[in-house]
């Protein structure tokens, strides 16, 4: 995943085990956040999955994925725990767009389903920082 960081104006970059951290405690309105690749496939690829919604359901309807760019070039030395990741709306890419049945029609909102998993993750982050 190649990314400009010159057109990036204000991210947040966190470890993958400060994430964790925050993902485990994340949950709204039934739905998860949790990491569904191998982190330490993550330097060969260049980022890393995030799987938002119900873990055990493979529908598209209940369930996306996220790749979020890291940072490392290769594996740290202290383990994958220690990968740094690039978290910013313009970088974070959905794997395939959520579906929606509306008026028995299926149609897509991939603006919706960044909001839906990018924002709560982000605002738990900040809360980090606050204490909270």
């Amino acid at each position: 995943m190649d990314i400009d960081l010159n057109e990036i104006e204000l991210a947040v970059v966190v470890s993958l085990e400060t994430l964790r951290g925050v993902l485990r405690k994340l949950s709204i309105n039934g739905k998860r956040w949790w990491i569904a690749s191998d982190p330490a496939d993550a330097p060969e690829s260049g980022f890393l999955t995030i799987g938002h919604g119900d873990p055990g359901c493979l529908d598209r309807l209940n369930t996306l994925y996220y790749r979020v760019p890291i940072l490392n070039l290769e594996k740290p030395y202290a383990g994958t725990e220690k990968l740094v990741l690039l978290l910013d709306s313009s970088v974070v890419l959905s794997e395939q767009p959520g579906l929606y049945l509306e008026n028995g029609r299926v149609s897509e909102d991939g603006f919706t389903d960044l909001e839906y998993f990018f924002l709560p993750i982000k605002r738990a982050l900040i809360g980090m920082l606050h204490g909270e």
